[in-house]
């Protein structure tokens, strides 16, 4: 059984046990990824578009996107781009762990050595996610072709 197959069983089996609207985001997230392998960066606004959702859900939304970067589901990897103060450039790329540390810590020096304090660090800086199921969807698919000779 595939990673992608397995996600959505337990979605599935989540959604059985509880009416939670996270599990059914997860889930509309999961059929898209599944549907649009090529998807490899997804932002919550992209994400909102894609799932023809509504602004006023974005907080489940946000939620879902979380809950699938973690075990058990490991379907996103979260990373967050730092924007310059006018948010119209990227000045640098986090991986998760250094932003949550950045967080612990109440304090964030960038690339360039300049120190930037927790709010405005947290007002620049926004989360994308990465796509994980891109390479085990391609096995799959590659799987499949090779069956059907």
């Amino acid at each position: 059984m595939n990673h992608v197959t397995r996600v959505k069983e337990l979605l599935s089996e989540l959604m059985r046990d509880t009416a939670s609207p996270l599990y059914a985001a997860c889930q509309q997230i999961t059929v898209y990824l599944e549907q649009h392998p090529a998807q490899n960066e997804l932002t919550i606004g992209g994400l909102r578009v894609a799932l023809r959702r509504n602004r006023e859900g974005d907080e489940v939304l946000i939620r879902a996107a979380f809950t699938l970067a973690f075990h058990p589901f490991d379907v996103l990897q979260v990373r967050y781009r730092l924007y310059d103060d006018t948010l119209t450039k990227v000045v640098q790329e986090l991986e998760h762990a250094r932003y949550m540390v950045a967080l612990t810590r109440d304090d964030f020096v960038d690339v360039e050595g300049n120190e930037i304090a927790l709010t405005e660090l947290q007002r620049r800086t926004f989360p994308y996610f990465v796509n994980l199921f891109k390479a085990d969807i391609g096995q799959s698919a590659a799987q499949g072709e090779q069956s059907d000779v």
